[in-house]
């Protein structure tokens, strides 16, 4: 009895207001303004919950392909703003310091409700654009962490930004070609790899490699530094092979390319936790980051400031610039440690906010707005 009335002098204060008639049409007005469609046609507990929520929360892009990041979601408060509201309680404060303080999110909120009402900036495709990436940044707030490296395909651009959405760290990036796309997904930096091999992929060994290998099988593997491996991990000598007794279906080796500068991963590479066997890496090619398109991988993702990310990711200084260019022969790969997971985010944004502070919109590299709007 005692515990009942206790709860009750608690939603007092709630109690004494109605809901206000016009609460739900301001409501409704701003989830429109910023591109939450409306989940259900009367403000019940359950249309409230799901409201707020896709406001404050977003949802994932509809070509996500795997979630490997757990979503952190504060229900009590969600369920709290649901209770203020249908009180006729002041809600806005509430739902205002749930949503996102990320300063690209702010931007881009001012930036889609003046184009509601200012005609020349009223492009609906744009429009669509910016709302689209205002429900990435919601749905950022799924995954808070002191750091998250966020890759926008787009833009072949990477990001290392804290948890108040302030930059750490921007680069190029080089993504996969159209033919192979990078998948979106959310995993985890699990550790570092210095000087690590190539472990070629069976798809490019056999369709790229192999025909050349073919052709001259010492000439190949020479220039390219390229190990034979067999099924128990042994280097094969490339003379030792019977070539012409070999077809692509038939080949029982793997493909592996030694450390060092000239090796496609170049000096660093990012493991990541994500069933694709995607990974951010170093490479042997910078000059490419300076191309503007930069759609040009087999999938993995190439980094211009592979230094700067993996001091970021161990949290110290440990790799000096000339760690790129002083390279040891013969080296063995090297595993290091990170002190925590860091979540990798991969999206598809068509519009997004410089490092200039400049809306930029960018173009459909994979052509999968045209195909999905």
């Amino acid at each position: 009895m005692l515990n009942r009335l206790i709860v009750t002098l608690l939603y007092l204060p709630l109690l004494a207001f109605a809901q206000q008639p016009d609460d739900w049409g301001r409501l409704r007005q701003y989830a429109s303004e910023i591109g939450v469609e409306e989940p259900c046609a009367t403000p019940d507990t359950t249309c409230l919950r799901a409201y707020f929520t896709h406001i404050v929360y977003g949802k994932p892009h509809a070509r996500l392909g795997y979630q490997g990041l757990k979503e952190l979601i504060d229900t009590a408060r969600i369920n709290r703003l649901t209770t203020l509201f249908r009180a006729g309680g002041d809600w806005c404060p509430l739902l205002d310091s749930l949503e996102s303080h990320d300063p690209t999110y702010r931007q881009l909120k001012a930036y889609c409700i003046r184009c509601l009402v200012d005609d020349y900036m009223a492009d609906s495709l744009t429009i669509e654009q910016v709302k689209s990436t205002l429900n990435f940044y919601r749905w950022l707030n799924r995954f808070p962490a002191d750091k998250r490296v966020i890759v926008n395909i787009p833009s072949a651009t990477l990001r290392v930004v804290d948890r108040d959405g302030a930059t750490l760290l921007s680069s190029r990036v080089i993504v996969g070609k159209t033919s192979t796309p990078t998948p979106l997904f959310n995993a985890q930096i699990t550790g570092l790899v210095a000087y690590p091999y190539w472990n070629v992929p069976r798809s490019i060994a056999v369709s790229e490699l192999l025909p050349k290998i073919w052709k001259n099988p010492a000439g190949v593997l020479a220039d390219m530094n390229l190990q034979i491996i067999d099924g128990k991990g042994a280097i094969v000598a490339p003379e030792s092979v019977n070539w012409s007794a070999l077809t692509v279906k038939t080949f029982p080796y793997r493909l592996r390319q030694s450390t060092g500068c000239d090796n496609a991963l170049g000096i660093l590479k990012f493991n990541v936790n994500d069933p694709y066997d995607i990974y951010l890496h170093d490479t042997n090619q910078r000059a490419l980051f300076a191309h503007d398109r930069r759609t040009l991988s087999h999938g993995c993702i190439r980094v211009e400031k592979p230094v700067e990310l993996a001091n970021i990711v161990l949290g110290k200084p440990r790799f000096t610039a000339s760690f790129l260019t002083t390279c040891q022969k013969q080296a063995q790969p090297k595993p290091i440690a990170i002190p925590q997971p860091i979540p990798v985010i991969v999206t598809y944004n068509l519009l997004d906010i410089d490092e200039q502070g400049a809306i930029v919109v960018y173009k459909d590299v994979y052509g999968w707005w045209k195909l999905d709007s």
